[in-house]
């Protein structure tokens, strides 16, 4: 296949030119200039905002929230509820999801390979489960539905409220 390679605006001039025969012999017309776009640097993306929480008592928890587009990342990284030779091994679960206008974010449980461990799609399944994360000014409030019972160590636990651990922008 070949491509009309004369542009739009001399397609009048060209056809004229074509059916009067031979170009005479004076000097060609140059064609006009054309004056380059202005070139706008990239713009950086948005600085990433996060916030970052603590638990302390039933057992060691971390709390990271990460702002993606309309979303939000939840991260938690926890340890086992102490009991001796039968305390759990460390959890990490990772979810996703927006917040509403009472700053409670609604997340599901989603894929990832994390520090500690990781989670396939196909583990998860259709009906994954969701986090609820209650923010406000002193910390956030954790509810897990089912979320450790299916994903993590029997004794894990990574409901209760997350101090934090920095001063909000």
């Amino acid at each position: 296949m070949r491509f009309n390679l004369i542009p739009a605006s001399g397609l009048g001039l060209a056809a004229v030119l074509m059916a009067c025969g031979p170009a005479p012999a004076e000097a060609p017309v140059a064609a006009p200039a054309v004056e380059a776009a202005p070139v706008t640097p990239a713009t950086a993306p948005a600085a990433e905002r996060s916030a970052d929480f603590r638990r302390t008592d039933p057992a060691q928890a971390d709390l990271k929230l990460i702002e993606e587009g309309d979303e939000w990342r939840v991260v938690i990284r926890a340890g086992g509820v102490p009991n001796g030779g039968a305390t759990a091994a460390d959890c990490e679960l990772q979810a996703r999801g927006a917040q509403d206008r009472d700053d409670v974010i609604h997340a599901k449980l989603i894929p990832f390979e994390g520090e500690l461990n990781e989670l396939p799609a196909a583990d998860i399944g259709a009906d994954a489960p969701v986090v609820t994360v209650r923010v406000g000014p002193e910390g956030a409030f954790v509810e897990d539905s089912t979320a450790a019972g299916r994903f993590c160590g029997m004794g894990s636990d990574i409901s209760g409220f997350y101090s934090r651990t920095q001063t909000p922008d």
